[in-house]
């Protein structure tokens, strides 16, 4: 399965019907800073059942809802709508699902147009494989919260995260490799200590030097085994694709070119979109989309291309 495509219609930036359609491997979004490239991640994980205003980048479920500028009216209804396909072949079969919100407050959730209660929604998400969906974003201004916590707050986080701490062995295996690709010298481990229900969850890692707590590192440092350490977090977890916003923007050069790598082992079986400004991602695309504001603010696909060597030629990018 994978998502094909993303209808807004009314959601923050997007005051009419906006379509954004993908491709099965790596989909890149690019676009000047404030375009409303994110607000097509918050779509997508609040259609997949988040409501934590918070990871929505939302003070309250009104701010969901397209608020007016001098050229486009508010909304008084907001709609999006994924459409998920089971399959790269031509006629595999296609799923819509959507969420619906006023301003009220009031909202629906509909599957192929037949709408359920939250929970029932939520359950059918969970029978299609997508239960852990919207847990698979990662944004760059959260990419180093995990080695922040407190280890005590990290063990909840990932109690909470993965349902329990069984899969810890399988978390601490795909770190080291993810870290091992972006820095081929470096090693992790994880070790968990306290008692049971108060456990705590230790990070030491190695980019070259010796092995310490992962919070003393410098802050790139940081970022390269948070990036490993989120995607070994959402390898457990039952998703056909991550959302990833623009994570690797604290990476150095040569980070970039091992983070190909990775993203190359990662879309063998996933499908990854992507926010980037980066020509090193962008040159792994398999379809490329341009948001850009309006003079009033608002969002709207500039264009969209299934990239081929010609393009990423023509295509120029910092």
């Amino acid at each position: 399965m994978f998502l094909e495509q993303v209808t807004l219609n009314g959601f923050k930036s997007y005051p009419v019907e906006t379509v954004v359609n993908f491709k099965s491997g790596i989909a890149v979004i690019v676009g000047n800073n404030g375009a409303g490239k994110s607000n097509i991640l918050d779509a997508v994980t609040w259609v997949l059942g988040e409501d934590d205003a918070g990871r929505l980048r939302a003070d309250r479920s009104g701010d969901l809802l397209f608020c007016g500028t001098k050229d486009y009216p508010p909304v008084d209804r907001a709609q999006v709508t994924l459409l998920l396909k089971d399959g790269t072949a031509r006629d595999a079969g296609k799923t819509a699902i959507s969420r619906i919100i006023d301003r009220g407050g009031a909202g629906s959730c509909l599957i192929d147009g037949k709408e359920y209660d939250v929970p029932s929604y939520l359950n059918e998400l969970a029978a299609m494989g997508l239960g852990d969906a919207a847990k698979t974003l990662v944004r760059q201004e959260k990419i180093n919260e995990i080695i922040g916590f407190p280890a005590g707050e990290r063990a909840d986080y990932v109690r909470r995260l993965l349902g329990g701490l069984d899969a810890l062995p399988a978390v601490e295996r795909d770190w080291q490799e993810f870290l091992r690709i972006l820095v081929p010298e470096a090693t992790a481990s994880l070790s968990l200590t306290g008692a049971p229900g108060r456990e705590e969850l230790v990070l030491e890692a190695s980019l070259g030097k010796r092995l310490r707590n992962a919070a003393a590192l410098s802050g790139g440092e940081r970022s390269v085994c948070s990036l490993a350490l989120n995607l070994a977090l959402f390898a457990q977890l039952r998703s056909p694709f991550y959302l990833l916003d623009e994570v690797e923007a604290a990476l150095d050069w040569t980070n970039h070119q091992n983070m190909q790598g990775l993203l190359k082992l990662l879309m063998r079986d996933k499908q990854l979109i992507m926010i980037t400004h980066l020509r090193s991602t962008i040159q792994l695309a398999d379809s490329l989309h341009g948001i850009r504001a309006r003079k009033d603010g608002s969002s709207f696909v500039k264009y969209y291309f299934e990239m081929n060597e010609r393009l990423l030629r023509a295509y120029k990018c910092c």
